[in-house]
């Protein structure tokens, strides 16, 4: 097979690094470590706390309890975080290493608080992974008092601007995020994630049992809201938000005029160019929708890996705008490759592993994936609408 997504190890680091007091210790060989470094780095993250033991043929052969003792404690006396993960990877999770059991061994003998997290690549997907380790941090939540107007949000994949100006709507609002699960989130304010009222679903696919998780455990209600992306969406989200908590923000609908005023000069450009939109679960919606508030007619929506409800939203906003672009579900590269060629759009909306397409097919693209640029909420609408429209050479 092509593959369209990658192993369990990458979504449950992302959880990890997330973190920003906690070091990531990847039982495996060098490689491992050294690939999920090039691939975040490519991507825009900034990567600097994935250790691994080295595993080498004699730890594969004999067991590496005696190496992975060792880099624990290594990173505990030399870095001192507050969290240290200890994730397995393809090597030790075939070998059956007993990381559960080390990691209890070491408990006594070290000041950072450590967990285990299988993560063995040939056992699951990277929303398998960014699950299961999202769960198992969850597990270190304490009991607190529940705060009025204070939230989670839980599976959170972007930082920087987009995360910066999501906060700053909220806080207009009268919100209080509590702990954000996890970016640039300290072990504490995980501690303290009881604390909130509600939980904010920002990707279904990688956070919903984390949501379940913590309404069974510390009855928190949680809303999986669409993510803020192009202006109806983000009203949406912020409205879903304001309605559990009985409050009327009195500046979404200004923000709402201002970012349909400002776009109207794109889609004079944009109209009836055709979209290929290449996502995972959580932005398909939205880019469906945005693409049409800016007169763009997506023909088609692959998706990654399908949340719980992903197929059932989409199959509603298609119906609602009038739309009916081919649908792939979790599809290989090829098939992918196959329909862009097709249908030969205007536009790919995707991220870094849509490049090949557009240089082999000459179909301009559009990256939306990349961590440091704004594309969330009203401001991101207006700044993703000018980026397509800059994409799109005059005249085609």
């Amino acid at each position: 097979m092509e593959p369209y997504k990658t192993c369990k190890l990458f979504g449950a680091v992302r959880v990890i690094l997330g973190i920003s007091d906690a070091i990531a210790l990847i039982h495996s060989p060098i490689g491992c470590a050294y690939n999920l470094r090039y691939l975040l780095t490519a991507r825009g993250a900034k990567v600097r706390r994935i250790f691994t033991t080295n595993m080498g043929e004699r730890e594969v052969i004999f067991g590496g309890e005696a190496k992975l003792k060792k880099a624990i404690k290594d990173i505990d006396e030399r870095i001192s975080p507050n969290l240290i993960a200890v994730l397995t990877a393809c090597a030790s999770s075939i070998i059956g290493e007993d990381v559960d059991l080390i990691v209890r061994k070491m408990r006594d003998n070290v000041n950072a608080e450590l967990i285990a997290i299988h993560s063995g690549g040939f056992e699951g997907d990277q929303i398998d992974g960014y699950r299961e380790a999202l769960k198992k941090v969850l597990e270190l939540v304490e009991d607190n008092e529940k705060e009025d107007r204070c939230v989670n949000l839980l599976a959170v994949y972007r930082y920087g601007l987009d995360l910066k100006e999501t906060l700053g709507i909220l806080s207009e609002m009268g919100i209080n995020v509590n702990s954000i699960l996890t970016a640039k989130t300290k072990l504490y304010e995980i501690k303290r994630a009881s604390k909130a009222m509600l939980n904010v679903v920002m990707c279904e696919a990688s956070g919903l049992d984390a949501a379940r998780f913590m309404e069974k455990r510390f009855d928190q209600p949680y809303i999986v809201p669409p993510l803020p992306i192009g202006i109806s969406c983000t009203t949406e989200f912020f409205e879903s938000i304001s309605e559990f908590f009985r409050i009327n923000p009195s500046n979404l609908k200004e923000k709402e005029r201002t970012a349909k005023e400002k776009i109207k000069e794109f889609r004079k450009k944009l109209e009836g160019k055709r979209v290929c939109i290449i996502s995972g679960a959580s932005r398909a919606v939205p880019l469906l929708r945005f693409v049409d508030e800016l007169g763009m007619i997506p023909v088609l929506v692959s998706i990654d890996r399908l949340g719980e409800e992903t197929l059932k939203r989409l199959n509603k906003a298609s119906k609602e705008l009038g739309l009916s672009p081919i649908i792939l579900k979790e599809p290989e590269y090829s098939e992918v490759l196959n329909a862009v060629r097709d249908l030969k759009p205007d536009l790919i909306i995707g991220g870094m592993y849509e490049k090949s397409f557009s240089l082999e097919l000459g179909v301009p693209i559009c990256d939306v994936m990349h961590s440091d640029q704004l594309t969330m909420c009203y401001k991101g609408a207006v700044n993703l609408a000018e980026k397509i429209a800059r994409v799109i050479p005059s005249g085609k």
